[in-house]
């Protein structure tokens, strides 16, 4: 890895492993990593527009997807996407509650955030449409 790193978010994509966000020294981390198992080299990405730590991370429809998290101040209801087509993150839709240290995964269509919130623990669920998807 390039950066040392605590509380990120991990996924496989492709046969890739993502490393995304995270915290270094309890600031949080706007920097992405890629892991190629075929030649063991850890590839630096685009960063998020925002740094989060305890970041939820899945990945569905070739795309990773960053959900949640800390920024250092608050927790965060913001998604950003990524695209290994283009190494480029954007804005997704918003989630509905703050969370950072949730899991995420995708069941059935439907990603899911299970765990911690800002203020409990919940789950909320979601079915992507047209490629958008709603938490």
């Amino acid at each position: 890895m390039q950066y040392r790193r605590a509380g990120s978010g991990v996924c496989v994509l492709d046969g890739y492993l993502y490393a995304i966000g995270g915290f270094d020294d309890n600031a949080p981390l706007a920097s992405c990593e890629r892991y190629d198992a075929d030649i063991d080299k850890w590839h630096t990405l685009a960063n998020m527009a925002s740094p989060r730590g305890g970041v939820g991370v899945a990945a569905m429809g070739g795309k990773v997807y960053a959900i949640g998290g800390h920024d250092g101040s608050r927790y965060l209801n913001t998604v950003e996407c990524y695209d290994p087509v283009t190494n480029c993150w954007r804005e997704a839709a918003d989630i509905q509650e703050c969370r950072a240290g949730a899991g995420v995964a995708w069941a059935n269509v439907r990603m899911h955030q299970l765990g911690r919130s800002s203020s409990n623990m919940c789950d909320s669920g979601c079915a992507p449409s047209g490629g958008a998807y709603c938490i």
